[in-house]
């Protein structure tokens, strides 16, 4: 039971993974782009777990129709409002959303940098119509390679001023945090808090790594931690 006279915050949203699925299809219909249902209940297998997966990269898949909605930077702009709307609505009073600028812009070729303004945007303008406070977090793809994270990363610090942390997130046994440490000496160097996805399919080196390599404050899921013999 919680407490509801005490604040409620939520510190691990994936902005990109919480799309309404009202708003998958009405993006979907405006623009004729194929969708595996018309409606919530026929969508909701395709977007949200319904079973446990196999690993990480099955789990991915399910992100596949949410972002592929996201054809311009107004989609971009709508769907961080209503992450925030959605928030407010649940009675959330402080919560954190992460996102990764090059894994949405993928699927329309979209500008990284255009992204995360249109997030900041979505997002400011979601805290002037509701009583409810947002904090940004960049996330770097590894599962891209180190190369396209330099260049999310750039354009994350095009606006470092209103992201708050970053974050690594993806396929951490193919992409381990050692081909990253530069990228997060930058981001600390940028002023940045820095949180990582650690211990997810990997063992407890993968958090040992992400927390004496990479600077993490905090450790998004970390469910190897259990296994460390420490």
């Amino acid at each position: 039971m919680i407490d509801k006279t005490l604040p409620l915050i939520d510190l691990h949203r994936h902005l990109d993974g919480s799309i309404r699925l009202e708003t998958i299809l009405d993006l979907g219909q405006k623009h004729n782009i194929p969708l595996p249902a018309d409606d919530v209940e026929g969508l909701k297998p395709f977007v949200q777990i319904m079973e446990p997966t196999p690993d990480i990269v099955t789990f991915f898949e399910k992100f596949k129709y949410m972002i592929g909605i996201l054809v311009d930077y107004e989609a971009c702009k709508r769907v961080a409002y209503e992450n925030v709307e959605d928030a407010y609505l649940e009675g959330i009073d402080y919560i954190e959303l992460r996102f990764s600028p090059i894994f949405m812009a993928g699927p329309h070729g979209l500008d990284p940098a255009g992204i995360v303004e249109a997030i900041i945007e979505g997002t400011n303008k979601a805290q002037r119509n509701f009583d409810i406070r947002v904090n940004l977090i960049g996330i770097l793809s590894r599962t891209y390679g180190p190369d396209q994270c330099w260049k999310e990363l750039e354009s994350l610090l095009q606006y470092k001023d209103q992201i708050t942390a970053l974050d690594l997130a993806g396929d951490e046994v193919n992409y381990p945090g050692t081909l990253f440490v530069d990228h997060f000496k930058e981001g600390r160097d940028a002023g940045w808090h820095i949180t990582i996805h650690a211990g997810e399919e990997g063992g407890p080196d993968f958090i040992w790594q992400a927390l004496e390599e990479l600077g993490a404050e905090r450790i998004g899921h970390g469910v190897s931690a259990a296994r460390d013999p420490m």
